[in-house]
């Protein structure tokens, strides 16, 4: 099974969570966690390892909010010892959120969703008037 785990900090996720589920309802496969002022890095990590005990053998996209922030580098540190089975993308916008949210129930891999998520986040930009 793949799923897809949203990580950033402060409120991050949570307000990710609440904007998809609005738009789109309830996700079964998303999961959000945030990293709070009160959390270390380990903490954090804790957190991150103690729900992925819930899913062995799932593919996961970790989706985080910073390129090289902590939890960027949580799931970083995670792809590199699950090389074939978890992905992490950054700086992902609503339009990418809800194509993952949408499109989990196909045939894609981990590694292609991660892809369309990015291609999708790219394709949403624009200005207005051009």
């Amino acid at each position: 099974m793949k799923r897809i785990l949203v990580m950033g900090h402060g409120g991050y996720a949570e307000g990710i969570r609440k904007n998809i589920e609005m738009i789109a309802g309830k996700s079964e496969h998303m999961y959000y966690m945030d990293l709070t002022k009160e959390d270390d890095l380990a903490t954090f990590e804790r957190k991150v390892n103690c729900l992925l005990e819930d899913f062995p053998g799932d593919e996961i996209l970790f989706a985080c909010d910073l390129l090289g922030a902590s939890p960027f580098r949580v799931a970083a540190m995670l792809c590199a010892d699950h090389p074939d089975k978890y992905y992490a993308v950054t700086g992902l916008n609503t339009m990418a959120f809800l194509e993952l949210s949408m499109n989990m129930d196909n045939n894609l891999s981990i590694a292609q969703l991660a892809n369309r998520s990015i291609d999708t986040a790219k394709a949403a930009l624009a200005r207005f008037p051009e």
